[in-house]
């Protein structure tokens, strides 16, 4: 945190020197733009839609569970014109899925990833509940695996 403040000083101090130079506008104006401007993004930085790694980790668990058993159904509903086509497009389809459910971890990792910009807590700390969120990572894809099974079973 300290790091990006002293970043956005010494760009804030580099585009103070700069000012001058660049004409149309006085270099007051421009600086106040600067500073605003600036301040803006380190507060949308600094105010993380979640509060701590336990929120990040609950919503993110649900969104997964849902999401993978929404995921499941359309797996289920999708194989049997799937696999006219092709035996090969159902292992397609759960790859798609499985995917899809992906993009809503990689999600909450980035939250994850997010909140610890802004804690003290130590790594151990974000390294377990990123571990957690993998579980109910794998829980939500173990329910379209199942999907999966079922489908090919009853295609076979």
């Amino acid at each position: 945190m300290k790091r990006t403040i002293a970043r956005v000083v010494a760009m804030l101090m580099t585009l103070l020197l700069l000012l001058p130079l660049a004409g149309c506008k006085s270099a007051v104006d421009k600086m106040d733009e600067a500073v605003n401007g600036g301040l803006g993004k380190m507060q949308e930085i600094g105010n993380p839609e979640y509060k701590s790694y336990q929120e990040i980790l609950d919503a993110y668990s649900v969104k997964m569970e849902k999401k993978g058993k929404v995921l499941a159904k359309e797996l289920t509903r999708e194989a049997p014109a799937r696999y006219k086509q092709d035996g090969n497009t159902l292992t397609k389809l759960l790859k798609e899925k499985t995917q899809a459910l992906n993009e809503v971890y990689q999600e909450g990792l980035g939250k994850l990833s997010q909140a610890m910009l802004f804690s003290e807590d130590s790594q151990d700390v974000y390294q377990a509940h990123k571990d957690s969120l993998y579980g109910a990572y794998r829980r939500a894809e173990d329910g379209i695996m199942d999907a999966y099974v079922e489908a090919l079973d009853q295609l076979q």
